[in-house]
């Protein structure tokens, strides 16, 4: 259901929460500059340099965990390795909170062998016996698998990439090691040291301590470059740490719009000015970023306020900003252009040209688009600017406090199934915003202590806060305080009624049963099967208990402010507030229909007011009136929000259903209401293509691309960089998915080139991905005509490593069908290492709380792709290659490949059986001699029996002739038998093997009669190139044709050629 309402609480980088140490200790001012040097040395893979920089951190700080620990991973990196012990044994000493200290214990005791508790060798502990032998370290998957000190990918990496690897060249080949301690050095485990150390310091990089310095770094790398890395790199950290910060904010701005970001740039500094109203360079920033994407209404506004700040070079920056404006500014009507680029895409014109009208669209709607984040942030200003200019005045501190209660549960919107409410809004906390409401009000009673409405908004955010008993007192001080005042009364009124529903709702919420599922694999027979167990709990005793009280209170609450709902209605009555509190009261007495005879009416008299909107939405959607629900929902939503989502949703649940006209004109009105909005046309194509309108739903798909192709250049430089800023992947999500429908038309039309373009447009968006990208989960890619996978009952989005890698595979079965075969390949091994080839030999960790080392592993078309690059290496005859490339390759494999993963499977073991045998394998260099020796008579014994019996051949004249040999295993090589009458034969592969020498038949007999029986039989092989002799068995099924069965039961049907 597509969603309009409030969202409890922000999750802005709610992921980089695990990048920095929680459970760490505040660094002190005088350390945190040496300590940033440490880690910049860190991540530069200068080591010592680093420890000596974290010694001087320590030098300032004292005693310090974090530091102590940091430089003990610099000296286990350093591989200087008792001294790193004794770091990380102190850090543990001084009481550091996180686990990391005991995961880089384990690691210097695999690196070193050097045991500091013995009950980590294997053999060790109390009773383990003494040896000479080199220690082995196992380290137990719960020190790899993450919390809330570190996550499960760094721990996965430190453990597995790091130390065992290093421990497997330390140790020797009879104790399971490589056997060459010289690979400690090789490149690819200095890399790995590096990226271990460069782990370290970007999740350290990231303490809140450190965001004033990495805010700093970001200004000086405006026009170059400093230790550990560019400007974003400084403002990512700065951000992780401490997103609230408007300095951080308004260099993520500046350094989007020195990219030539502008979109990206613009929502920055909103956020920035969001934070700080009257921070005018931010104001600045956000003009010269609406100039570059034509929204003149924005870029003067914003100007405007710059000006009022009293700036002195206002003109000459309006000028320029001016001249940026001139140059992207468009005209026309949206509607106008929508009709146009749809005809464009109608008639098959170059995306080019449907690009340049989409980017005119964009600029066009872009002006005229409401934007919530912006709507809010005005007003913020407007209120704060108030408080600035009479900082003594208390209403205008109770009107700033009112605006931030009112606002603080941010609003947003979804589409997709299982996505979040993504927000409108940047929101650092509720909580935070709430408290600043609090904070505002003690203002206003410093100055008036019997200011109602200070006490009022008060108690709001105190309950807002849960902090119930202090606003209740609050509440009905004021009551006291006010008498009949109608403002009063109608604060009391509303906010009696707000505690009292918010109970009856906690009540309501206890009595739910609670369900919780868990999903595993099971191999069986005819397949893999992905069996999800949903157990569901009732609610408790105590729960049920607790429920009664609550309705209890609110019912209690409800008879104790129903005389001052009813008095505050008859006095504000026929207002909007009247309104709403008779829609209480008739709640509260069950008279529903009396509760939205009033909503309506309170939304008749004033439509803008959000209050009314909202309450009459969710009445609506609690009464079952889904439909009306969402057409609110899209009235409410277009005052503060240009959005079509609850008509996308509508659209979305017809398509399911295959109610085709009904999406059709879901669609056709949110193109009215949001002419930008990719998914409209998108959606459109879904429908028409399950309306067998094939040719319609192109010209849709190419809409959609046009849309989504335009808007990505907005925010792009038109000058192409050579490293361009990475992206976040979820903004390639519906262009890649209108690219795989728009391939997938093209290859049922049998235009292969065009489809091979769209593959390899989605391998151009791979590379503009952010780094990291792989496991970032693609809710812009979900369409409503997707399947759920694996049993599911909805749809789940899959992560971009999968569309990556899917678009590898398509790529690589175009060009091997086209024969391109060694381009193929190279396709197919990519997509392949996107899957669980990737991580061959590691284990998978997570925890509960969904934090993983493999959520970045791809599903189906890596695993698909595994099977394609195994059946083209087989093909190019290397088999030892195909094995390697099968790890794991039945785990998501599609199921009408799993047959063919059978056959290959058995077809390698055959050929594997047929390769001959290396006879120094595990032999000792003295043994080899008598090796030698002994195969030498072997070979001797083999030719002399050839040369024997091959005089004897004889075949019946029914074999004689040229048969073609077709294996009952498709991945196993067809062959050529030519006997003659002679008795010779040839025996060719299209393999590349050829056999060549005597055949001698020997007819069967039937076991009953005792007699002959022609028609089957043994053919003995004497192979005069190799001296082997072989055996198959063959049986005539009918003229001309026979089965040939070879002694690893191959079976051939054979047919003769002459």
């Amino acid at each position: 259901m597509a969603s309009y309402r409030r969202a409890p609480l922000a999750s802005f980088l709610a992921t980089a929460c695990l990048l920095w140490p929680a459970l760490s200790l505040a660094l002190s001012p005088k350390a945190a500059l040496p300590y940033m040097e440490g880690l910049d040395a860190l991540n530069e893979g200068r080591w010592p340099d680093a420890a000596s920089a974290f010694s001087r951190a320590l030098d300032q700080s004292g005693d310090d965990p974090d530091i102590v620990l940091a430089r003990g991973v610099a000296k286990t990196l350093a591989e200087d390795f008792p001294r790193a012990q004794k770091d990380l044994e102190r850090a543990q000493r001084l009481g550091s909170r996180s686990r990391e200290a005991q995961l880089w214990v384990w690691a210097t005791e695999a690196m070193s062998g050097i045991i500091l508790v013995p009950d980590h060798a294997l053999g060790g502990g109390p009773r383990g016996l003494q040896s000479d032998r080199p220690a082995v370290v196992s380290i137990p998957g719960h020190v790899a698998q993450g919390g809330h000190d570190y996550s499960s990918e760094y721990g996965s990496f430190i453990v597995y990439q790091l130390a065992m690897e290093y421990q497997k060249h330390r140790l020797p080949a009879d104790s399971g090691g490589s056997g060459n301690p010289n690979g400690t050095k090789s490149p690819q485990m200095r890399q790995a040291m590096l990226k271990a150390g460069q782990m370290f310091a970007e999740r350290n990089y990231r303490r809140p301590e450190l965001t004033a310095l990495n805010v700093s770094r970001a200004k000086q790398t405006s026009g170059g470059k400093v230790s550990g890395g560019g400007t974003l790199a400084h403002v990512e950290r700065a951000l992780a740490a401490n997103p609230g910060d408007p300095d951080a904010q308004y260099q993520a701005g500046k350094t989007w719009l020195d990219a030539g970001r502008p979109a990206s740039a613009r929502k920055a500094f909103t956020i920035a000015t969001t934070l700080k109203t009257d921070f005018s360079d931010a104001y600045l920033g956000r003009a010269t970023a609406a100039a570059r994407l034509g929204d003149e209404p924005r870029m003067s506004a914003d100007l405007a306020v710059y000006k009022k700040a009293g700036w002195f070079a206002t003109r000459s920056a309006r000028s320029a900003i001016e001249d940026e404006l001139g140059k992207h500014t468009a005209t026309g009507s949206a509607q106008k252009l929508l009709t146009e680029l749809r005809e464009a895409a109608q008639a098959g014109k170059p995306m080019e040209q449907l690009t340049g009208i989409a980017s005119k669209l964009h600029r066009v709607a872009g002006a005229q688009r409401l934007r919530y984040d912006e709507i809010y942030q005005d007003r913020l200003r407007v209120l704060e600017d108030a408080v600035r200019d009479n900082p003594k005045n208390p209403d205008k501190l109770v009107d700033l406090a009112t605006y931030i209660v009112e606002e603080a549960e941010n609003r947003g919107e979804k589409v997709e199934p299982r996505r979040e409410l993504q927000l409108y809004r940047f929101q650092e906390s509720r909580e935070k915003e709430l408290k600043r409401a609090i904070e505002l009000a003690d203002r206003a009673l410093t100055l008036n202590a019997k200011h109602v409405g200070a006490i009022m908004q008060k108690a709001v955010a105190l309950t807002g806060l849960k902090q119930y008993n202090q606003a209740d007192k609050l509440a009905d001080q004021a009551l006291e305080l006010a008498g009949n005042n109608p403002d009063a009364l109608r604060l009391y009124a509303k906010f009696r009624a707000m505690r009292a529903n918010q109970m009856s709702a906690e009540a309501a919420g206890l009595r739910q049963e609670r369900c919780s599922s868990s999903s595993h694999d099971e191999t069986r027979s005819d397949g893999v099967y992905r069996v999800t167990a949903t157990t569901c709990y009732p609610p408790s005793q105590a729960d049920l208990q607790r429920a009664a009280q609550l309705e209890a209170l609110a019912a209690e609450l409800r008879h104790r402010a129903r005389a001052a709902l009813e008095k505050a209605a008859t006095v504000i009555k026929g207002t909007v507030d009247g309104f709403l509190i008779l829609a209480d009261l008739a709640l509260w007495e069950g008279k529903t229909a009396e509760a939205q005879a009033a909503l309506e009416q309170a939304v008749k008299l004033d439509p803008i007011s959000l209050e009314a909107q909202d309450r009459l939405v969710q009445f609506y959607a609690q009464s079952g009136q889904q439909e009306k629900a969402e057409e609110q929902r899209l009235i409410a939503a277009n005052l503060i929000q240009t959005t079509a989502a609850p008509l996308l949703r509508l659209a979305w649940n017809r398509t399911e259903k295959t109610a085709w006209q009904g999406a059709k004109g879901y669609l056709t009105r949110a193109s009215q209401v949001d002419p930008e909005d990719a998914r409209i046309p998108a959606y459109l194509g879904v429908v028409l293509e399950g309306d067998d309108k094939i040719d319609e739903a192109a010209a849709a798909y190419r809409t959609a691309l046009a849309l989504e192709e335009a808007r990505l250049q907005l925010d792009e430089p038109a000058a192409k960089p050579d490293k361009p800023l990475g992206r976040d992947a979820l903004d390639f999500g519906l262009a890649i998915q209108a690219r795989f429908h728009l391939a997938a038309l093209a290859e049922r039309a049998g235009k292969q080139a065009d489809a091979l373009a769209h593959y390899h447009a989605v391998l151009g968006y791979e590379q503009r991905m952010q780094r990291g990208f792989e496991s970032r989960q693609m809710f812009t890619a979900m369409w409503p005509d997707q399947q759920p996978e694996k049993g599911a009952v909805v749809m789940a989005p899959k992560n971009a490593a999968t569309l990556v890698a899917g678009a590898h595979l398509q790529t690589g079965k175009l060009l091997s069908a086209m024969g391109r075969h060694d381009e193929s390949i190279e396709h197919f091994r990519v997509a392949a290492m996107y899957g669980p080839l990737r991580m061959a030999g590691m284990p998978q960790i997570g925890n509960a709380r969904g934090d993983t080392n493999f959520s970045h592993i791809a599903g189906g078309p890596a695993s698909e792709a595994q099977f394609y690059l195994a059946k083209e290496l087989m093909t190019k005859g290397d088999l030892q290659g195909a094995q390697q490339v099968l790890y794991e390759a039945g785990r998501n494999l599609p199921d009408h490949l799993r047959k063919d993963l059978n056959e290959l499977n058995m077809a390698m073991g055959r050929l594997s059986s047929r390769q001959p045998r290396d006879p120094y394998s595990g032999m000792s260099e003295e043994k080899r001699p008598y090796i030698d020796q002994q195969t030498r008579q072997d070979q001797q014994r083999s030719q002399m029996a050839v040369r024997h019996m091959a005089p004897r051949a004889r075949v019946v004249p029914e074999v004689v002739g040229r048969w073609d040999m077709k294996p009952d295993n498709q991945f196993l090589p067809k062959k050529t038998l030519t006997i003659e009458s002679d008795a010779d034969y040839t025996l060719v592969s299209t393999d590349g093997s050829t056999s060549q020498g005597k055949m001698d038949v020997q007819i069967g007999r039937d076991p009953v009669r005792g007699r002959s029986e022609p028609s089957r039989g043994e053919m003995m092989l004497y192979d005069e190139i190799s001296g082997q002799i072989g055996t198959m068995w063959y049986e005539f099924t009918g003229p001309d044709a026979m089965e040939i069965t070879e002694m690893d039961s191959t079976k051939y049907v054979t047919r003769r050629q002459r």
